[in-house]
């Protein structure tokens, strides 16, 4: 077999094939010139090329021989037009009549061994905009051999290591939205269980942790790229599936935990969250190795980048507060092992008693939260050495001073004792006044047990080490999962449990008070049907609650918008919708400058749908009505119709005579005044 015709020949016979027999001889022409000029363009070594020529059947001499600079030329401007021919006109006339080992010789092979990106975006621009079923089956197959040999991880390489970021975002958001682009077409395909979001997650993420192994020895690698992937993947899949395939692998290695340190660097601040939570709320590790774990990934990084350090020693303390007091030592644990890092664990400390003896704090902050910040200020202070403490003991002082009254002259006796215990914990290990310690009268209860046994240390004694949520382990073929197998539509329906979906469940939900509490029940996981009622409670309270919420309430409000934006509707809620929107006006109508510069940048996002973008303009618009509002008098007609509807029907005969008798002359048309709004 010789190549005798160049790609305008064979694209035209590709197209216009009669028979199988000639399609078969365009094929192996084309792929012969493909292989020809692509090995030598992709610098190929000779043993890579001999292993194309015995999948393929492609004689030796021809792959080996050195194209001319005209076939190279149009073998890049041809390249993605000759695979879109493969993937609608071949695929709707002849693909069903080649036999499967002559589609992996001749047809899969292009994708396989062609340049990665260019087949990566044709396979999904043609999966998106075909509308023949034998198309959109086509591209499916294609992509699940693509995905099976591993071109992804191939792909997460080459862009890592490319001079230009140009594309980087987008390609991104490809690569992890590719469950969701045919998601609306699995009814119609003879669809793989490895495009399953779920599983997808793991197939993407193992694709990464392979690209970074290979780019380990490489020295111009930029992380950008992977950044961006673990960033948008963690948010529109699984979040803690991400972080156990990440710690997985940093337990391989030291050099593994430097490289995902350095892949934290570039993930987006909006993503950042999503990526770093689940590494300390992760209870299928032992806290010794987890802590290690921690420093190695984060420890480098805290100081440098700011944004990593504004999540971890603000948000992640301040503003969203832990239940359980296992993420908090581990937040302050990196702190400690580097001496450069150490005056963080001072400057918070002084932040968070600042906060504790503020009269507002005490007054409007669940008493949840604040707990949660004496239980940060003791373990702040557990992670001190004894000079740092006598360094800072007139500052520590001097808060607690101000700090004491506040508390004391609390109505609320659970956060006068809060406030009590902290005092004497600190003014004990401050060594103040020893003869006669700090002592107050109080009742002892489980919470003020729990503060007295934080500078002792985190033992697991009584956590329990849980099993890994997720078995990472996904076949590539087509097999139907075990779990599915023995399955049968005619199963006994005596099985199946009844749905209670009347409300009278909610009525014993106690509805929430604070934001606080509705972002931490919207957020925390839904496993219960208790945990849906209180959601369904929440949702319908939150309007209200923003309505009447005082003081600057930005923050609080944007993340509310990020929550209630990318809620789906799986809490069979009838008045869902109405309360979805409801929650977003409010919060665009009390913080309008940061919560619509959110929305409109959303709606250019690509992991949205139409009904989501429709939605964010319904929410802008009537927001800015709702700011905007005036008051309007009403027409003086309207005004005599309203005094008609009073009088007796011999008043009306009276002055609608009186009106046909009374001359009018046209007067200037008033105009209203304009009225100072919010918008």
């Amino acid at each position: 077999m010789t190549s005798c015709r160049d790609w305008n020949e064979l694209e035209l016979s590709l197209k216009h094939c009669s028979s199988v027999a000639e399609l078969k001889q365009c094929l192996e022409e084309s792929q012969a010139l493909f292989f020809v000029v692509s090995s030598s363009a992709s610098n190929l070594t000779d043993a890579e090329k001999l292993t194309i020529c015995q999948s393929t059947g492609i004689q030796q001499e021809l792959i080996f021989n050195v194209p001319s600079t005209d076939q190279q030329s149009s073998f890049v401007i041809k390249f993605s037009r000759y695979l879109r021919i493969l993937l609608e006109d071949v695929a709707i006339k002849w693909l069903s009549q080649i036999s499967e080992h002559e589609k992996k010789k001749l047809y899969y092979s292009n994708f396989i061994y062609g340049p990665v990106l260019d087949c990566f975006l044709t396979i999904l621009s043609s999966l998106k905009h075909g509308k023949h079923l034998k198309v959109m089956q086509a591209c499916y197959d294609v992509l699940n051999q693509f995905v099976s040999v591993g071109r992804l991880q191939q792909l997460i390489v080459e862009k890592s290591l490319a001079r230009s970021n140009v594309g980087i975002e987008s390609l991104a958001s490809h690569l992890c939205n590719i469950p969701e682009s045919i998601d609306n077409k699995m009814n119609l395909l003879n669809t793989h269980h490895v495009f399953e979001k779920n599983n997808y997650v793991v197939v993407l993420m193992q694709n990464i942790l392979g690209a970074l192994e290979r780019l380990q020895h490489h020295s111009s690698v930029k992380y950008d790229f992977v950044g961006k992937l673990v960033g948008k993947l963690a948010v529109l899949g699984d979040r803690n599936m991400v972080v156990q395939c990440l710690l997985e692998f940093v337990n391989r290695g030291h050099e593994n935990g430097e490289q995902v340190s350095e892949v934290l660097t570039f993930v987006s601040s909006q993503h950042l969250e999503a990526v770093t939570l689940p590494f300390f709320t992760c209870d299928y590790i032992p806290f010794h190795e987890l802590k290690q774990f921690i420093d190695v990934v984060f420890g480098p990084k805290i100081v440098l980048i700011g944004k990593l350090c504004t999540l971890l020693y603000h948000r992640l303390i301040f503003i969203k507060y832990f239940k359980d007091v296992r993420p908090k030592y581990l937040i302050f644990y990196p702190l400690t092992t580097r001496e450069e890092r150490r005056y963080l664990l001072t400057k918070t400390l002084f932040e968070l008693l600042t906060v504790w003896g503020n009269k507002s704090s005490v007054d409007l902050q669940p008493y949840e939260h604040h707990l949660a910040i004496c239980e940060s200020i003791i373990i702040c202070f557990y992670y001190m050495d004894n000079d740092e403490r006598v360094v800072i003991k007139e500052k520590i002082m001097m808060l607690l001073a101000a700090g004491m009254p506040v508390h004391l002259d609390s109505n609320h006796p659970d956060f006068r004792r809060a406030g009590m215990v902290t005092a004497e914990i600190l003014t004990q290990f401050l060594g103040i006044n020893t003869e006669a310690p700090l002592k107050f009268d109080y009742e002892e209860t489980d919470d003020t047990k729990r503060l007295k046994s934080l500078l002792e240390g985190y033992t697991e004694q009584n956590f329990v080490v849980k099993e890994p949520p997720t078995q990472l382990i996904v076949e590539s073929d087509n097999k139907v999962s075990d779990q599915f197998a023995n399955l049968d539509s005619d199963d006994d329906e005596d099985e199946l449990k009844p749905f209670n979906s009347s409300d009278k469940n909610l009525a014993s939900v106690k509805p929430p008070v604070y934001l606080r509490e509705c972002i931490e029940i919207l957020t925390e996981t839904r496993e219960a049907e208790k945990d849906l009622d209180k959601i369904a409670v929440t949702l319908r309270t939150l309007p209200k609650l923003l309505v009447e919420a005082k003081g600057n309430v930005e923050e609080i409000a944007l993340e509310i918008t990020q929550i209630i934006l990318s809620l789906s509707s799986e809490f069979y809620m009838e008045d869902f919708v109405d309360c979805r929107k409801k929650i977003l006006v409010n919060c665009a109508v009390v913080a309008p400058r940061t919560v619509a510069d959110y929305l409109s940048y959303q709606f250019y996002e690509d992991n949205y749908t139409i009904g989501h973008r429709l939605d964010i303009l319904d929410v802008i618009v009537q927001s800015s009505r709702d700011l905007s509002a005036i008051e309007i008098s009403p027409p003086e007609d309207d005004t005599e119709k309203s005094k008609m509807l009073n009088m007796k029907p011999w008043e009306i005969e009276v002055m609608e005579r009186l009106k046909k008798k009374t001359k009018r002359f046209n007067s200037a048309t008033k105009i209203s005044i304009g009225k100072e709004n919010k918008i």
